[in-house]
């Protein structure tokens, strides 16, 4: 924890019984590495992690069923909204 007044360096949450440590500052790092080359503010992750997808979608081998490719892009649905949660309070 940081010993300034209001700022939270990290934290502990517990997800099925597992506690896992969150660092603010490697959120800023990865949010600052992406502004280099996209914006980064209302939902950008989304769109970007949704394009991803449409890209794997359209492109992906005769070989690959959906069944497949499920878990993946149920993966980048939800890292895109994560990552939209860590901006969502930017106040644009």
């Amino acid at each position: 924890m940081s010993s300034e007044p209001g700022i939270l360096k990290s934290m502990n949450i517990e997800v099925a019984g597992y506690t896992y440590t969150v660092n603010s500052s490697d959120i800023a790092d990865f949010l600052t590495a992406c502004e280099a080359f996209m914006a980064i503010r209302g939902n950008e992750f989304e769109i970007m992690t949704q394009t991803i997808t449409d890209t794997i979608i359209d492109n992906c081998s005769d070989k690959l069923t959906m069944e497949s490719l499920r878990p993946q892009l149920k993966f980048l649905r939800e890292v895109g909204y994560l990552l939209n949660g860590f901006v969502s309070n930017m106040g644009e």
